[in-house]
């Protein structure tokens, strides 16, 4: 029986009374808790002992555990707690009494085709809550689907998710029967592998039979590689899901939310499945029932009897065939007159022993290649923070290769660095094996809602709501009432489409179109005595092609100068002249290289108030 951190009584952060041990898995040992705060039932899971010893592992823990409570949907099993005592970090999560999938499909059970689709439907939509919040299961099977008490499934474990495989060495029959081809090949898993797992699980629910079912880890991986999801034409519209489910290319295959309605519309209502009433187990520590005592420790002799095989001979009747007394001892043929057994010399005993020796021999050699004996290891190198060529340049000299296994968006590490590596920086691996590294897109970038025209406040709270800070940090003379939003300013661009997320942008608000201004677009004169019109040469139009703008002296109303068809130094002069601001809008407008103006907003000689903003639309 498997030793356990804790013991029944236990209080842990003098909150959670351990109950009972539930089991122990791969990762984490599961306990019953009782939370004597909140007086109801919890489970309570703290990493294996081989797991808890990596600090990587431990701070994947921390942060799944903080990811994982955030998660809300009505078939993912709820997280309520984590914590640390004396060093080892715990989560707690829902207890679900009703046992797992597993534990029916272990007794023989097998659902029909609607109930089948149900379970597709309510998994399908727990996993496509966890793809949406970019959160990767990575280890679905029948043991992580479990049933409460009225019936209803929830996935469960997704604090846990990759944590073991971190450090995995080799995969149980168990743990190969529901990877995905590209996990077979050393791929991290994606929601795609989700996917496949559980059209897997599902195939087996509605069949009884587990799809490339085999011996061996590797025999059941390596069937997956080379045929697809056997079919069932008996399982109607259902078999078609499944096979859109596990195409062999996860590119091809259906998300988690397809899957979810494809499988919804196969059924006549949505009422969720429900996999029986809760059967009450029997607690794990009592399981185990202590031994009957031994009547005797060790080697027993055989007595004179059964050396001489007399008391066999009576008990097995006069025959002169081979016999086993009580003992298991054989009894050597005998003839019935001789009093005493008669022992066949030993025939071939040195060829049986050389046989043993070779045999062993082998036996051996296989466990040490097994164990890799026979390789050279090697420490791997931290690559966080390197370029793929560089990395591949430093992995070259200890014969390690590199593989990108995926691209993730990191604001700490610059894009085309390595945000993470598997084997971790530190442990011991072959010579020639691949490291599978995670790529820095750079920062997700988010895309901008229109906030023009709304209250500093408003604008705010709804960047805010995308990941964005803002900050109301200038204000500009415009037709817009005070205090409404003009424009969004971010690193010297006027209106950007998007920004990394976490970005802070800064706010231009309206002073209203006579208030005072602490920014502008052009810097217009605050007086002017010009004549009542000026002529100005444009840069972009034939030569000796030029625009006159009407000047108006004073801060009264003028009209808004016609630029249409000018370039930007005789724009910026025209609107200069005509004390009035202007906003760029086009291809180019960001950076300034735009070349010719379009159009204006009002259009030309429409009469706008002293210092308004206009709309330019260039290209």
């Amino acid at each position: 029986m498997a030793s356990f951190r804790y013991a029944p009584g236990h209080e842990v952060v003098g909150r959670y009374r351990i109950l009972d041990a539930i089991g122990v898995g791969g990762t984490a040992e599961v306990y019953l808790a009782e939370d004597t705060v909140l007086h109801r039932s919890v489970a309570l899971k703290t990493l294996r002992a081989e797991l808890a010893e990596h600090e990587d592992v431990r701070r994947a823990f921390r942060s799944q555990i903080i990811r994982a409570a955030t998660l809300s949907h009505p078939h993912l099993a709820k997280v309520f707690d984590g914590g640390q005592e004396a060093g080892a970090i715990f989560v707690v999560t829902e207890y679900l009494g009703g046992g797992s999938l597993e534990d029916r499909l272990a007794r023989g059970e097998t659902l029909g085709i609607e109930e089948t689709a149900r379970l597709g439907r309510d998994a399908g939509g727990a996993l496509a809550a966890l793809h949406a919040r970019q959160v990767t299961h990575g280890g679905l099977s029948p043991r992580k689907i479990l049933v409460d008490d009225e019936g209803r499934i929830r996935v469960s474990d997704a604090s846990l998710v990759g944590l073991r495989a971190m450090h995995r060495q080799r995969y149980t029959v168990h743990d190969a029967r529901y990877l995905s081809p590209e996990q077979v090949r050393g791929e991290h898993p994606g929601p795609a592998s989700d996917v496949y797992a559980l059209a897997l699980i599902l195939a087996e629910t509605a069949t009884g039979a587990a799809p490339f079912d085999a011996a061996t880890a590797e025999a059941s991986a390596r069937a997956r590689l080379l045929s697809p999801l056997p079919p069932h034409p008996e399982l109607g519209a259902l078999d078609m899901v499944l096979a859109q489910a596990s195409v062999p290319e996860p590119t091809a295959r259906i998300d988690a939310e397809q899957m979810a309605n494809r499988l919804g519309a196969a059924v006549s209502d949505e009422t969720p499945v429900d996999l029986g009433a809760r059967r009450e187990a029997v607690p794990l520590l009592q399981q185990f029932p202590p031994a009957a005592p031994r009547a005797s420790i060790g080697f027993r002799a055989p007595s004179a009897q059964q050396l001489s095989g007399r008391a066999s001979r009576a008990a097995a009747g006069d025959g002169d065939g081979d016999t086993e007394g009580d003992s298991g001892w054989p009894l050597a043929r005998r003839r019935a007159a001789e009093p005493y057994p008669v022992v066949p010399p030993p025939r071939r005993r040195r060829t049986a022993t050389a046989v043993a020796a070779v045999i062993l021999l082998v036996v051996l050699a296989a466990a040490a290649w097994w164990f890799g004996l026979f390789t050279t290891h090697r420490t791997v190198p931290r690559l966080e923070g390197l370029t793929v060529a560089q990395a591949t340049t430093q992995l070259q000299a200890d014969g390690f290769t590199v593989s990108v296994s995926r691209h993730v968006a990191s604001a700490a590490v610059t894009k085309g660095g390595i945000v993470s590596q598997s084997p971790a920086a530190g442990r011991t691996a072959a010579a020639g094996q691949v490291i599978a590294v995670t790529v820095s897109d750079g920062p997700a970038s988010v895309r901008l809602p229109s906030v023009t025209g709304m209250t500093c406040t408003a604008a705010s709270a709804a960047l805010h709501a995308i990941g964005v800070s803002a900050a109301c940090s200038a204000s500009v003379v415009s037709t817009l009432p005070a205090g409404q939003v003009v424009e969004v300013r971010y690193q010297k661009v006027n209106d950007p489409a998007t920004v990394p997320r976490g970005a802070r942008v800064g706010l231009v608000v309206s002073s209203g179109p006579n208030g005072p201004s602490t920014t502008s677009t052009t810097a217009p004169a605050t007086t002017t005595t010009a004549p009542a019109t000026t002529t100005v040469p444009s840069t972009t139009s034939p030569p000796g092609t030029t625009t006159t703008v009407a000047v108006i002296a004073g801060t009264g109303p003028r009209p808004v100068p016609n630029v249409i068809g000018l370039g930007p130094a005789a724009t910026v002069a025209a609107f200069r002249h005509a004390v009035l601001f202007f906003a760029p809008h086009g291809p180019g407008s960001a950076k300034g290289t735009w070349t010719r103006v379009v159009s204006t907003l009002p259009s030309p000689g429409t009469m706008v108030p002293y210092r308004s903003t206009i709309i330019v639309n260039v290209r």
